[in-house]
């Protein structure tokens, strides 16, 4: 049914504030109340919100949550009450809501973010706008990957104009495309040349031992996309098991170099391992690490230019060790904000954007580690995880 959310701002915030992008002036305690009031009185919205079966919410002109129906807040985590006067980052748990100087709408993220630009454009064009919002929330003590098909569109009542913003969770929709494109496309790709081997095999047995060691690389890495795809299904449910055991971060990164050997992204490409240095261990899930540093080098393989070189190593720090790997290239600024969002991608084509997001998940919420990136011109990329000994 259609609600008024409860409680509300504890305190009038400033009437002005700093932003790195959309404005952060608020509306009063007293305004806001004020403004719900004469949308509780409307019975046309309140008709129309109680039928929806989306999340929806009426915003204020400073994109403050005026009213809300039923099916947004049955999506909140439990003991989510607070609404009024929020805006929609603040409700939902995006980590990025409170970043800014102002809340939602005022950190340099925010300014990737389809939710917040789609309000600011149906604001500015009063018209409907509709985008793809990727976010990620805080649920406890884990991060979740959020993503929604918002639309906003204006709205006036007795004279006041208003932001009707619609949410649609498409999550399961992007799962599902990523399953088809990404897995199946990585899949089949594998699959083709080990079939064209397999038919040499069959039609000249007396080449086998140089045809053999071919289809064994192309079944073991079958072998290694169909595992990826099990783990990051598992990692999402959070029913992922570690097995966690002392490891050598040296080994690790020839275990990573070893597996990208002779994979497609690698071609033209050179893999360097750092020499190795003074010996030493830490305590981890050696599978989960080498996981993420494949797709970290991948990542930076995909990003190197022919001829270009890739390096892997790992230094010893106080209390724990950082893994890193580092290309030439450097990722542009609007890039480097939606980086580790579930399905963001540079690359051309739907269904694309998990190696980042997996990185992130395995590496901080199974390993324990901090994952995070620095880029520049000068220096180029490097990926790392921090992790404790």
């Amino acid at each position: 049914m259609f609600q008024r959310p409860k409680g509300g701002a504890t305190q009038d915030p400033p009437r002005a504030a700093p932003t790195a992008f959309a404005p952060a002036e608020r509306s009063s305690t007293a305004e806001v109340e004020a403004s719900i009031a004469r949308l509780i009185a409307h019975p046309l919205l309140r008709a129309l919100l109680d039928v929806a079966d989306i999340s929806v919410v009426v915003l204020n002109c400073q994109r403050q949550i005026l009213v809300a129906n039923s099916e947004l807040l049955r999506s909140l985590p439990p003991g989510t009450v607070e609404l009024a006067g929020l805006r929609a980052g603040e409700a939902v748990g995006c980590v990025h809501a409170w970043q800014g100087p102002g809340g939602c709408g005022t950190s340099r993220e925010c300014s990737q973010c389809g939710a917040v630009l789609a309000i600011l454009e149906s604001q500015r064009e009063q018209a409907p706008v509709e985008r793809e919002c990727l976010m990620t929330v805080e649920r406890g003590d884990h991060t979740e990957a959020l993503e929604l098909r918002v639309r906003a569109s204006p709205l006036e009542i007795g004279g006041e104009r208003y932001t009707l913003l619609g949410l649609r969770d498409i999550s399961a929709e992007k799962r599902r495309d990523a399953l088809e494109r990404v897995f199946l496309h990585d899949v089949t790709n594998t699959i083709s040349p080990l079939l064209v081997w397999a038919e040499v095999l069959e039609e000249r047995p007396q080449e086998a031992p140089a045809v053999g060691g071919r289809i064994a690389a192309l079944a073991r890495r079958l072998a290694g996309d169909i595992e990826e795809q099990r783990v990051l299904m598992e990692a999402e449910k959070g029913t992922l098991a570690t097995h966690r055991a002392l490891v050598d971060p040296q080994a690790v990164l020839e275990t990573a170099g070893a597996v990208l050997d002779g994979h497609p992204h690698a071609l033209g490409r050179q893999l360097e391992v750092a020499p190795r240095g003074e010996p030493f261990t830490i305590t981890t899930d050696e599978s989960l690490l080498v996981r993420v540093l494949v797709n970290m080098a991948k990542n930076a393989l995909e990003a190197a230019p022919e001829g270009g070189t890739v390096r892997l190593a790992a230094e010893r720090l106080p209390g724990g060790c950082e893994l890193r790997v580092w290309n030439a290239g450097a990722i542009a600024p609007e890039v480097a904000l939606s980086i580790f969002k579930r399905s963001f991608t540079t690359k051309p084509g739907p269904g694309r954007g998990l190696g980042t997001f997996s990185i992130k998940l395995l590496g901080e919420r199974y390993l324990g580690g901090t994952v995070g990136f620095t880029s520049t011109e000068a220096e180029g990329t490097t990926f790392y995880i921090r992790l404790p000994a």
